[in-house]
């Protein structure tokens, strides 16, 4: 029986968008070069979105080090002199990538080195069009953290079930993996370039139109990617502003549909909390607090389980009031006004 190793021949192209990653973008590359699948069928992009620091010095000097042609430097800032989005920074590096696969992924997050193994193995045995793989949290130091590890535990279990089910919804571009031939069968993110935000669901959603039956969750620790949480509150409210300003524009009626959902259920345990009258009152506002608490632990206890991260479950509970504020503020400032990413305003 062949191995995996001996199994894997498709050829990948990684695009890594780099903008101000200096702190970040040689530990990624580092894990890049230790991947067990033969460097003879990946390469890596990295695509230099006008850094103002010496995130491209740093590439460079990698690259020049290593004195092979795996790794290399695509700077938008050479013949694009104006700033572009991310989607457009994704297009360019894929026009001149030259594998089967591409595998998306960001210049902060650290991968395994059987990362690209597991991925491609995967994708030769079910024929994809395209693969969502896991990402996590890691290196969690206090609760302001280990709260958005939590929360983000369950975007990525809402994200692979609704895959497993055929009713793709989301996903993450930090670990998503899709074929050349049918991003430019989609033609890509013509149709919404202009938006700042939403590649991943984006891409998702035109692929499902076509074969939502071969779009698959690679469920495996070995093909997970870890990032890390903000450590400020001014780095998350601008990151979950930039994701959620891309619900009324870039997802499907379900997906939006559970939005405003979740945005009602939230403001409305706020309101029922601060405008408690009466026993009557009282208990109303226990079953809805108690049935979102037990569908919250549900989700989240197989999510957890399957990164090891079940410890952080006790967090749930205190967590809940929290998330009431962050919910109602973030949904309302999203619809309204500009956001800052990485030394950019965006509308």
């Amino acid at each position: 029986m062949k191995s995996l190793t001996e199994l894997a021949k498709t050829t990948v192209s990684i695009i890594i968008p780099a903008r101000n990653e200096e702190k970040n973008i040689q530990f990624l590359l580092e894990d890049l070069v230790a991947q067990k699948l033969s460097s003879d069928f990946w390469e890596a992009i990295v695509v230099n979105d006008h850094s103002s620091d010496g995130t491209v010095e740093i590439v460079k000097q990698f690259i020049q080090n290593q004195g092979s042609d795996n790794i290399k430097l695509l700077d938008l800032s050479l013949n694009h002199p104006n700033s572009v989005f991310k989607k457009s920074a994704i297009t360019e590096a894929i026009n001149i990538s030259t594998g089967e696969l591409i595998i998306t992924t960001d210049a902060d997050c650290r991968v395994g080195d059987s990362w690209l193994l597991s991925i491609v193995s995967f994708y030769e045995a079910n024929h994809s069009l395209m693969i969502s793989a896991p990402v996590k949290f890691s290196s969690e130091k206090n609760w302001f953290e280990k709260i958005q590890s939590l929360e983000f535990m369950g975007l990525i279990g809402i994200g692979a079930g609704a895959i497993s089910n055929r009713h793709p919804l989301i996903c993450n571009g930090a670990n998503l993996a899709f074929t050349k031939e049918v991003f430019h069968q989609v033609n890509g993110y013509s149709d919404k370039n202009n938006l700042a935000t939403g590649d991943d669901t984006q891409l998702l959603l035109k692929i499902s139109k076509l074969d939502k039956n071969r779009i698959h969750f690679l469920k495996s620790s070995e093909a997970t990617v870890d990032t890390t949480a903000k450590s400020r509150w001014k780095d998350l409210f601008s990151q979950k502003k930039r994701w959620a300003s891309k619900i009324p524009y870039q997802m499907n009626g379900l997906a939006v549909s559970i939005a405003v959902i979740a945005y009602l259920l939230n403001l409305g345990l706020l309101f029922g909390l601060v405008f408690i009258l009466s026993e009557y009152d009282l208990k109303l506002f226990m079953i809805a607090f108690l049935l979102k608490i037990f569908s919250e632990f549900l989700l989240l206890n197989s999510a957890a389980g399957f990164i090891k991260k079940r410890k952080l479950l006790w967090l749930l509970l205190p967590a809940q009031l929290y998330y009431c504020l962050y919910v109602i503020i973030i949904g309302a400032a999203a619809l309204f006004g500009t956001y800052e990413w990485k030394g950019r305003k965006t509308r």
